[in-house]
Formats: structure tokens, C-alpha cells, sequence
């Protein structure tokens, strides 16, 4: 078999491989999500309240070095929370359409 060949499979092996897959993936995302989580968890707890609340309130006029590297630091996990909970919608509904067909 030529490297390009084409793998011949029944539509169910193929849907079987795309949702195994999917599920694999959605596992390893969900594991990321949790790290994530940790670091916001652990951010919230240092400075008393959430990055949605920081934001309304600003950093303090008087903030050092280490509250402003926290604040880019939590915003990056932030953001990567929110990109990983999108992605991990995305793929759910692959995964419930494979268990509905």
C-alpha cells in the first residue's frame, strides 16, 4: 500500500474513529481546563475576588510589580479558560451527534 493510499472504511468505522478521537480530545482539553481553573482558583483566593470584579474595580493606584505581573498572568488564564470552554462545546456536539446517529 502506496504512503497515499486511501483507507477504505465503512461510514461506521469512520464515525467510530471521529468520535473516539473527539472523546480523546475532549479529555485532554477538559484536563487543561482544570490547570486553568487551579490558577484562577488560586489568583482569586490571593486577592479576594474575581478577575471579573478586578476589572471593575482596576488595579490600586499603589499596585507593584507583582500585582501587575498576577494581573497579566490571570488574564492569560482567563482567556485561555474561555477559549478552552468554547472548544470544549464545540466538540461536545460532535460527541452527542455520534451517540444520537
Amino acid at each position: 500500500m502506496s504512503d497515499h493510499a486511501a483507507i477504505e472504511l465503512s461510514t461506521t468505522d469512520w464515525e467510530r474513529i471521529v468520535r473516539l478521537g473527539t472523546e480523546r480530545h475532549v479529555e485532554e482539553l477538559e484536563a487543561e481546563l482544570q490547570v486553568a481553573r487551579q490558577h484562577i482558583a488560586a489568583l482569586e483566593r490571593k486577592y479576594g475576588l474575581t478577575f471579573a470584579r478586578l476589572q471593575q474595580v482596576g488595579l490600586p493606584d499603589d499596585a507593584g510589580l507583582e500585582v501587575h505581573e498576577d494581573y497579566v498572568e490571570w488574564s492569560s488564564w482567563e482567556g485561555r479558560a474561555a477559549e478552552l470552554n468554547s472548544k470544549l462545546e464545540e466538540l461536545q456536539a460532535i460527541v452527542e451527534y455520534a451517540y444520537a446517529s
